[in-house]
């Protein structure tokens, strides 16, 4: 005959699961290789990002109705050209992002790189890559 166990040993059963899959989430499977930067509609939600050689940053701009981004890696509004900085930010004219837009870059030389907007002033987020 099936006995149902007391509440106290249900609780401590349940309680020890959701203990084991909080610290095994992620076991067994790659790790992220990707790191997210966030556009505001004047301003990365991030100063800086500190990645790999070989990670993948995903630039994303919120459908806010924030208007068009042009980034580049570069300096005071203008594209700047930089060795080892990924091709896609690498252009005189940038990568043009519209609202809701979002584009994976993948950044596999190390160094710093600090990605601009060319629209907006001060917009710069800092790309460290190890």
């Amino acid at each position: 005959m099936f006995r149902f166990p007391s509440p106290l040993r249900a609780c401590s059963a349940l309680a020890l699961l959701a203990v084991t899959l909080g610290l095994t989430t992620g076991c067994g499977g790659p790790a992220s290789n990707t790191a997210e930067v966030d556009m505001g509609i004047a301003t990365f939600q991030q100063d800086s990002v500190t990645i790999k050689a070989g990670q993948t940053i995903h630039f994303t701009d919120p459908d806010a109705g924030g208007g068009v981004h042009i980034l580049c890696v570069g300096k005071d509004l203008k594209c700047v050209p930089q060795s080892g900085a990924p091709a896609a930010l690498d252009g005189a004219d940038g990568v043009t992002f519209n609202p809701g837009d979002s584009r994976d870059i993948v950044f596999t030389t190390a160094g710093s790189y600090d990605v601009v907007c060319t629209i907006h002033p001060g917009m710069v987020v800092t790309v460290n890559v190890q």
